[in-house]
């Protein structure tokens, strides 16, 4: 019925095509298109319930239809969301149009922002402004859930208006949909009053993170009152280019040409890894900044950083310093909940495969948390003596100033001449918990020079721990153990300033840069 009014692309195609759950376990529950703006995610979205309207009419239409039904009996029932009101304009606008050419009875109530197709189905038009605005739907069964930007929905609204997802109707049991739409730009930090501990990257998390390349069926089984019941949820990757519309395309090139570095990351090329007021926004280029793991030489200093954690988390980062005094973060171990024993004999498991123990004792040092030397009267022992009784031996983190050592790890990140050389410090893929967070780091809204404290920031502190420590080059980093009869590592201060600047290596590296 509506092949005659409207013709999605072919990413639009692909998004309609992906079916509800069915009975042998096939079909998606929850599905999220997403990515780059520019490919009518939001026309794909407004559309995609017309497969439920057209079943609908048929089965009026048909008398001989084994669930046949009489005008005005179905049960349908659409739910096309924004966080706020007023950002569904456009999209009602358009139903306005397109509507009546593909059922000319269908009416529109203004009063609950619903249309009303001749066969009794319903596209209604709703909101969620409030946390709790999701209680507006608590009562009602819905056939199809649609979001439009998902990102500026909070968790907890997700989560409790996707549980009217339910039907009694045995044709459009079959037909039950989450779907959603979204950019990678998230709501900035208290918009919309977001609810306390709700994280700004949930979209991400669930959707994205899992398989960043998307077009996987994520499956999650869970019991529910004794039954075991198989979730399945998709991220469908959308790009400006899948816009079939040549001179769009130019226009939204054009558009976003002179916007800031992290909106042209996110809305052009789709990165879910740049966010409005990022502090390294403009400067961290996974292209340049990531590369694959590599063999380290045994002419590189090496080294660790760590940020304590226990209710939140904590992390542990492994360095290689080069010849030209660029570094590499090699490995991450984050744990939560672990006392200080147990923490450094997951670190001694690590650098026992990586040939980075000599004897009982670990082969380097690195700065951590200062709250490692906090004395403690329940023991005696501060954690880092706990962590020197297992051969885990640290040096106190330079923290005099968070905005310093910040300006040293953004130096590095600077340092590849437009990539032409070797930026001064590279993360290996395996960081992903470095990846996902440090260029989501917001500016301190009151001083824009220093990057925000607290939050999700465990792996950025350690990485300013690392950079501190190694500011003053390889002679002050001590040196490896090489044997079970040489002294501790200590700290070797050489007394010279930040690193030296950086000559291009390509060392396991590629010759992309």
């Amino acid at each position: 019925m509506h092949d005659f009014v409207y013709k999605p692309s072919p990413w639009g195609a692909k998004f309609h095509a992906l079916q509800a759950p069915q009975p042998d376990g096939s079909g998606v529950r929850e599905a999220l298109g997403a990515g780059s703006a520019g490919p009518g995610k939001s026309i794909v979205l407004l559309m995609d319930p017309l497969e439920q309207v057209q079943v609908e009419h048929e089965r009026c239409m048909d008398r001989d239809h084994p669930y046949a039904l009489r005008w005005g009996e179905s049960v349908g029932w659409a739910l096309h969301l924004r966080r706020q009101f007023p950002m569904l304009e456009l999209s009602i606008s358009r139903a306005h149009k397109i509507f009546p050419k593909i059922d000319p009875k269908v009416r529109w109530d203004s009063q609950k922002h619903t249309f009303f197709f001749r066969s009794g189905y319903r596209y209604q038009f709703g909101h969620c402004a409030n946390n709790d605005d999701w209680l507006i739907y608590d009562s009602f069964e819905f056939t199809y859930i649609g979001y439009d930007e998902l990102v500026q929905f909070e968790r907890e609204q997700y989560d409790n208006i996707n549980t009217r997802r339910r039907t009694s109707d045995p044709v459009l049991a079959n037909m039950l949909k989450i779907r959603a739409m979204s950019n990678p730009v998230r709501r900035r930090e208290g918009s919309y009053n977001p609810a306390p501990g709700s994280s700004p990257h949930w979209v991400r998390e669930r959707f994205v993170e899992p398989n960043m390349n998307g077009g996987v069926i994520l499956e999650e089984e869970k019991e529910v009152n004794g039954r075991k019941i198989l979730y399945t949820r998709l991220y469908l990757p959308a790009r400006l280019s899948d816009n079939p519309d040549p001179l769009f395309r130019k226009q939204y090139e054009e558009q976003l040409g002179d916007k800031p570095a992290h909106i042209r990351q996110a809305l052009f090329e789709g990165n879910w890894y740049h966010t409005p007021d990022s502090y390294y926004g403009d400067d961290w280029i996974d292209e340049v900044h990531v590369c694959p793991p590599q063999r380290i030489p045994a002419t590189w200093k090496r080294f660790r950083s760590l940020d304590w954690g226990y209710k939140n988390p904590g992390c542990c980062l492994w360095f290689a310093m080069d010849d030209d005094e660029n570094l590499y973060v090699e490995r991450e171990l984050t744990f939560k909940n672990m006392d200080a024993t147990q923490v450094a004999r997951r670190i001694r498991d690590i650098e026992q495969d990586a040939e980075l123990w000599v004897g009982g004792r670990s082969a380097i040092t690195g700065p951590a948390d200062t709250q490692l030397w906090e004395e403690r009267g329940e023991s005696g022992r501060t954690k880092a003596e706990e962590m020197m009784a297992v051969g885990v031996h640290w040096v106190p983190a330079d923290k005099r100033s968070r905005a310093r050592n910040a300006q040293r790890f953004l130096s590095r990140l600077k340092s590849h001449d437009n990539r032409t050389q070797q930026p001064g410090i590279v993360f290996f893929e395996n960081c992903k918990q470095c990846r996902r967070t440090i260029p989501s780091i917001a500016a301190d809204p009151n001083d824009s020079e220093c990057p925000m404290d607290g939050g999700d920031d465990h792996w950025h502190d350690a990485v300013l721990y690392g950079c501190a420590y190694a500011s003053r080059g390889r002679a002050g980093i001590a040196r490896t153990r090489q044997n079970d009869e040489d002294k501790d590592p200590e700290p070797h201060w050489s007394g010279k300033g930040d690193r030296k600047s950086h000559k291009a290596r390509h060392v396991g590296y590629g010759t992309r840069i």
